[in-house]
């Protein structure tokens, strides 16, 4: 015969079935867990970043006399190609929270298109660089820097096609769209921490 929990000494039982099935924003350990992530990343990035300032210091021109400055045109373009991609993200998180999920489906499409725009112009952009990442210290810091990032946004692209097949085949409702949020939150980070690293890659030769 079993032992009901009351009759257990220092065993309290609470009744849940008021809770909610779903989890939301705070309340979800996911949703912290990528917020630690977010700041993990955010701190290699600065030393990215740190890293070049440190090579600028150690060398008296950098790039080096001879070596061509990133091409500003192409990283403008992509650039704002990548940053426009926050726009969809966001109707397609604030459509999730609404229950449109039409409005998420085609959201999330057009989010993956245009990032995967940006990758095409990446790599067309660096196939022109007539430098390796081994040619010299400049060059090393350079591609880390791009192929960095470059790996996050194809991360993203990869992670959001999962989502948005999620979507497409019902998966995501008004009460259960933790994932896309959660996504979203992501890709705006990758979005905005290209701007810095953009900024020192393509126009800190060009005033300092």
């Amino acid at each position: 015969m079993g032992i009901r929990a009351d009759e257990v000494p220092f065993v309290r039982a609470y009744d849940v079935r008021h809770l909610s099935h779903f989890n939301y924003h705070d309340e979800a350990p996911m949703w912290w867990g990528f917020w630690g992530i977010i700041l993990i990343e955010t701190t290699v990035f600065a030393t990215l970043i740190a890293s070049y300032y440190y090579l600028n210091l150690s060398y008296p021109e950098i790039p080096p006399a001879g070596v061509k400055k990133p091409d500003l045109l192409l990283g403008t373009i992509s650039s704002l190609v990548l940053l426009s991609s926050s726009y969809p993200m966001h109707k397609a998180d604030s459509a999730s929270e609404k229950g449109d999920i039409t409005t998420l489906k085609w959201g999330l499409l057009v989010c993956i298109a245009l990032a995967s725009l940006f990758l095409v112009l990446k790599v067309y952009e660096y196939s022109q660089v007539e430098y390796r990442w081994d040619s010299h210290a400049y060059g090393s810091i350079l591609w880390g820097i791009v192929i960095f990032h470059s790996v996050h946004v194809t991360s993203l692209v990869l992670k959001t096609i999962f989502i948005s097949y999620l979507a497409w085949r019902g998966f995501f409702n008004k009460e259960r769209h933790l994932g896309v949020t959660i996504n979203g939150i992501y890709w705006h980070f990758v979005v905005l921490v290209w701007v810095p690293l953009y900024l020192v890659l393509y126009w800190s030769p060009r005033l300092f």
